[in-house]
């Protein structure tokens, strides 16, 4: 269940500068899976950055992203209280530690499915018949620092399983992609089952599929406005075709809505 990626620990020269204006201008303290995955094809993440930064300097992928994803009505989970966060051994320290991990990716999943839906339209080749106009814009403070993301190479088995309820579909032949939001609760697997079985019912109803499917809809219309003020050249490799596809597709999307679940779910 793992994906080729560069850990930001591991970036260098333009990547690392890359992904440092990525947690810059998101808002965020990390690198999102994409991003890290893109950075193991080679020129891929250049490429994207080139493109498409003069949209995020400006701001607009990250507002229009927010905007979206704030706007689609959910069905809510059962609230998370403070007393079942102490039973499952979460003190206060825990509780704002997972705030943290909860808000940092409720407001990455929106820029990074934009961004990802505006490559797939750079691949195919449109055309910008102008620029982004350039406006001054601060991002918004980024919350922080995150808990380490744990180790998918040493999962007990029981862990694994759970996890699978809960991963990214799989390509024909591929494996399956755990998400990095679930990976920064691994080393508090009491939390994290209650996490999994609260957003299994959802799942289960179809709920987050049908609201994921909308943001979707939303986005893919709002990337072809901000497509048409960029240009790419030709994409450096064939393999972001298919790996921004499958993010796109029905990973990000369903993370949207998992994120705004469990921050509403989340004790004030």
């Amino acid at each position: 269940m793992d994906l080729p990626e560069l850990p930001e620990s591991e970036a260098t020269g333009d990547k690392a500068r890359i992904y440092r204006e990525i947690r810059t201008l998101g808002g965020v303290p990390m690198v999102a899976l994409i991003y890290r995955h893109l950075a193991t094809l080679p020129g891929a993440l250049e490429w994207m950055w080139e493109a498409l930064s003069p949209a995020w300097r400006a701001g607009v992928i990250q507002e229009t992203a927010w905007r979206i994803a704030g706007e689609a009505p959910l069905e809510p989970i059962a609230p998370i209280s403070r007393p079942a966060l102490m039973a499952l051994g979460v003190d206060e320290a825990g509780f704002e530690e997972i705030r943290t991990v909860i808000a940092s990716y409720d407001r990455a999943n929106p820029e990074n499915l934009l961004t990802v839906l505006c490559l797939l339209r750079l691949v195919a080749g449109r055309e910008a018949p102008h620029g982004t106009a350039a406006r001054p814009w601060t991002p918004p403070a980024t919350p922080g620092p995150l808990v380490a993301m744990g180790d998918l190479g040493s999962l007990r088995p029981e862990i694994a399983e759970l996890l699978a309820l809960v991963a990214g579909p799989a390509p024909a032949g591929g494996t399956r992609v755990v998400q990095s939001l679930y990976r920064h609760f691994l080393h508090r697997p009491a939390f994290l089952a209650l996490v999994v079985t609260l957003l299994g019912q959802r799942m289960a109803d179809g709920s987050i599929d049908e609201a994921a499917g909308r943001i979707g809809r939303d986005m893919s219309r709002a990337a072809d406005e901000i497509v048409s003020t960029v240009s790419a050249p030709p994409a450096p490799h064939p393999g972001i075709e298919p790996a921004c596809a499958r993010f796109a597709g029905g990973i990000i999307p369903r993370m949207i809505v998992v994120g705004r679940l469990l921050r509403a779910a989340m004790p004030r």
